[in-house]
């Protein structure tokens, strides 16, 4: 079974993602991105669901430095985010994630996106 590390600082959304993707895939949980960095190595997640905005190191600043770290820049990322500004989104999407996922997350759209980036990632 596939492991997905969600990251997102509110536990609301950390609890109602995980309730949507558990019977799917093996779930593991992080508050921040400081502590995604720390888990990523030890749990090896298949792929990450990221918030975007966070207090402390957001997902931004998180994924440039997965990107910096030889075992964490092959690992899919996909962004979540309440931001639905043009420019934040254009801006997001030059860092070359693998998708970014409005919230409040719909199931069906975010089942279809981890299939997605996890079949491309088996090719």
């Amino acid at each position: 079974m596939e492991k997905i590390l969600i990251v997102d600082d509110s536990a609301l959304l950390l609890r109602s993602v995980k309730a949507m993707l558990e019977q799917y895939y093996d779930i593991c949980l992080a508050k921040s991105g400081e502590q995604a960095l720390q888990m990523i190595p030890r749990e090896k997640p298949d792929l990450i669901l990221l918030d975007y905005e966070m207090d402390g190191m957001d997902g931004r600043c998180t994924f440039e430095a997965m990107k910096e770290d030889e075992e964490m820049k092959c690992i899919p990322v996909v962004f979540l985010s309440s931001v639905a500004n043009r420019n934040v989104i254009y801006s997001v999407l030059k860092s070359k994630p693998e998708g970014y996922i409005l919230k409040p997350p719909d199931e069906k759209r975010i089942l279809e996106t981890i299939e997605e980036v996890l079949e491309a990632k088996s090719i």
